[in-house]
């Protein structure tokens, strides 16, 4: 139905990591190709040209944010990667020691740079829920460059099936089972915001996070593209603050100098 040539293919795929940070190669091809297809199929859009037109003409359009949706992956789980979670329970009291404004402040401050569709947030909220004492505000921010990934985020609603990753007494605890689905409380979702939000972008925000998460996002991002992010990371975190990256992910081809190797994926200012 649609041909896409090499000059296509590049004209996309620099369209993607320009704003999207996103590497795509000869690989990416068929996938970029099925998922260009079921866009204009939907639009009736007859060429590549006309919808690299619409695409580029404005980015604060439903049709962009439907093509943000559609190329960017949201895999996730709850307590994914659990090693880590078990790390910010078992080592609470240290954290909190070593980033003093965390008590000075009562307060400790979170980002969930990639939330996709709330799991990340949610486990975190119900973690420092469960770690730290009751009088430490927990202030998350849950953010997704996919408009439409956050909306069903801020929902907080899942099929039966997370049953399978959440221990029986934090899902009595913090959920309501509803309709046949698992419907998260109001006390862990009070503690989360809900942005979307470029990676690529400038970072707008005033203060620092005491914790950033950016899991399974960097193996995307070429080189480049990942030493600029961590260098972001680096700048809103405080001093002994934490960054934790995915378990198949690495800092090691990149320059991260200033960030101290605290156990595999997890790094401290």
């Amino acid at each position: 139905m649609y041909t896409l040539t090499e000059s296509v293919l590049y004209n996309f795929s620099q369209l993607i990591y320009e704003n999207l940070g996103i590497k795509l190669d000869e690989t990416n091809q068929e996938m970029l190709k099925a998922r260009l297809n079921r866009l204009m199929l939907k639009h009736n859009i007859e060429t590549y040209k006309d919808y690299f037109n619409k695409l580029t003409l404005n980015k604060d359009t439903p049709i962009w944010s439907e093509f943000v949706d559609e190329i960017t992956t949201h895999m996730t789980s709850f307590f994914r990667e659990d090693g880590q979670f078990k790390f910010i329970q078992e080592n609470i009291n240290s954290i909190t020691q070593i980033n003093q404004r965390i008590l000075q402040n009562n307060e400790i401050r979170v980002w969930s740079s990639a939330c996709s569709s709330g799991e990340e947030p949610y486990t975190i909220g119900m973690v420092l829920k469960e770690s730290l004492p009751d009088n430490v505000k927990i202030k998350i921010l849950a953010s997704d460059i996919s408009n439409g990934i956050v909306q069903k985020a801020q929902k907080g609603v899942y099929p039966q099936e997370i049953s399978q990753n959440i221990k029986p007494l934090l899902l009595d605890k913090y959920f309501k089972f509803k309709d046949n689905q698992y419907h998260i409380s109001d006390e862990i979702k009070n503690v989360i915001t809900f942005r979307t939000f470029n990676l690529m972008s400038d970072f707008p925000f005033k203060n620092t996070f005491d914790m950033i998460f950016c899991r399974n996002v960097m193996i995307y991002f070429d080189n480049k593209t990942q030493s600029n992010l961590i260098g972001k990371f680096y700048n809103f975190l405080p001093k002994n603050g934490m960054l934790f990256i995915g378990s198949s992910e690495s800092l090691a081809k990149i320059n991260h100098n200033k960030l101290k190797y605290v156990r595999p994926s997890v790094y401290m200012r």
